[in-house]
């Protein structure tokens, strides 16, 4: 029952395996919905358009969201989080805050580091980043 298979071609992936096995039944489902596709392309055609007329006209006329809405949701969906996990997401926001601040001070230090003098205001920059 444990004994290894022996294959014939080493070099057989199984990928190619698949595809000798369902490649058959590929074709017969493409072939069915080329026929079909070509029996009704002018119903389908239509079908589409219909789609992206009525997807535009939900997008920008009736489901319009309303800023105060919005504010009140993101206020709503916030007081659902418990309170462990709001602690961890402001602390969370706060480290990528403090992130974006460091990549700030060191791309600027490193811009002022490259100059061949420093001048003054670029000197007190340089004491108040390494504060």
């Amino acid at each position: 029952m444990f004994r290894k298979t022996p294959f014939k071609d080493r070099e057989t992936t199984i990928f190619q395996e698949l595809k000798n096995e369902l490649y058959p039944h590929l074709v017969g489902v493409n072939g069915q919905m080329k026929g079909l596709m070509d029996r009704h392309a002018k119903i389908i055609f239509c079908v589409m358009l219909l789609l992206i007329v009525a997807s535009f006209i939900l997008t920008f006329f009736v489901l319009k969201p309303k800023p105060e809405n919005q504010a009140e949701n993101l206020k709503k969906e916030l007081k659902a989080i418990p309170g462990e996990l709001s602690g961890e997401f402001s602390a969370l926001q706060d480290l990528t805050l403090r992130a974006a601040k460091m990549a700030e001070l060191k791309t600027e230090i490193e811009r002022i580091i490259a100059q061949d003098s420093i001048s003054k205001t670029d000197s007190a920059y340089l004491e108040k980043a390494i504060e």
